[in-house]
């Protein structure tokens, strides 16, 4: 079986997994932690960046830096097509309300026209970037922007990393982004005052006086075993992002079909090469994928509709603005396909095989 992700793991990787564990410094401190600080800050150039044990808690640090910061808002838009975990970020302390806007046929992320037009007074827009397909944020700079930046990291937006220009954004390095530490995450922000907030509650809320605790806090710390890990995908991340490009263009370049389309990115934008999805015009995506099951091959569908989810449906704090019309398409016709860095030509070859194949049968 070919599966849709597994990650880029080397010796040179795991050398530093077991610096950290043979220094017994295994739980939330250690030399690692501020090692990958240091090192996303000074790559990313943003001011501050906290650690965190998974993408999910970085997000519900943004809905929490939101609320500290702006506490008038009370709205959130987002888009209705995407992961769980971002609209879920919002909900868990039952403060935000949630209104989803439709998304587009050609990039899978927002309807940027309908989004311009139909912004609500006093409400912050949450970008989230599907498949890593990064969103033009400055366009939006008079608004109150957040991102979830999970699928995005690295992706670009005029030149800037994606996460970089909004208030706050999260970030996730799960076992299946392009840089992992397992689990893990990071909460970003330019803004001193939130930064000071965020690293207080992530850790308990614990005060400068040590067991003495000015908030109610969370346990949201990384551990040094998994910044070392972590740590160690950063020194090989050219090589990373490298293979990851070869692989989305080479698919590309296999998949040309009058009834095959690619994800469309905005200008001034550069896509962060997560997950390769492609749109087939009137396929069925569960049949599809139990053919590409039976061929060896683990796909997996672009993200259900906002409406799909009951618990969704009937929350009081969930307004669905759009008909999720065009999620519902993209959801059938779209299949995203085993996209990580040491997929080989042949491997691709095959599955990209059986997919013109299919269509053509």
């Amino acid at each position: 079986m070919i599966p849709i992700y597994q990650p880029f793991i080397n010796s040179e990787t795991l050398q530093y997994a077991k610096d950290a564990l043979d220094s017994t410094w295994v739980s939330s401190s250690g030399k690692y932690l501020d090692l990958v600080t240091e090192y996303l800050e000074k790559l990313l150039n943003i001011k501050h960046v906290l650690l965190v044990n998974n993408g999910t808690c970085a997000a519900h640090l943004v809905s929490k830096a939101l609320q500290f910061k702006f506490p008038n808002i009370k709205n959130i838009i987002v888009q209705d097509n995407v992961y769980v975990a971002a609209w879920n970020a919002f909900l868990f302390d039952n403060y935000y309300k949630l209104l989803s806007f439709p998304s587009s046929i050609k990039t899978w992320n927002y309807d940027i026209e309908y989004l311009t037009n139909n912004i609500i007074k006093d409400a912050a827009i949450l970008f989230t970037h599907n498949l890593g397909n990064v969103m033009d944020i400055l366009k939006f700079d008079k608004y109150i922007c957040i991102e979830d930046n999970c699928e995005g990291f690295l992706g670009r937006y005029f030149g800037e990393y994606s996460g970089t220009k909004s208030f706050a954004s999260s970030i996730s390095f799960f076992g299946n982004k392009n840089i992992t530490s397992g689990e893990g995450g990071a909460f970003l922000t330019n803004d001193d005052e939130t930064f000071e907030y965020i690293k207080c509650i992530k850790g308990q809320g614990q005060s400068n006086k040590k067991f003495i605790h000015s908030h109610l806090g969370y346990n949201y710390r990384m551990t040094n075993v998994a910044a070392a890990l972590l740590y160690g995908q950063l020194k090989q991340l050219d090589k990373i992002l490298e293979l990851k490009s070869k692989v989305f263009s080479y698919y590309k370049e296999l998949l040309k079909h009058p009834k095959i389309l690619f994800q469309e990115i905005e200008d001034n934008t550069i896509h962060a090469n997560w997950m390769f999805g492609i749109r087939i015009l009137d396929a069925d995506y569960d049949k599809l994928n139990q053919y590409m099951m039976d061929c060896g091959i683990e796909t997996r569908p672009m993200f259900y509709p906002i409406n799909e989810h009951q618990y969704l449906i009937n929350n009081p704090n969930v307004n669905i603005i759009s008909d999720c019309k065009i999620a519902s398409l993209l959801n059938k016709e779209i299949i995203i396909l085993p996209s990580y860095p040491t997929l080989s030509r042949e491997e691709q070859s095959f599955i990209c095989n059986k997919i013109i194949q299919y269509i053509n049968d």
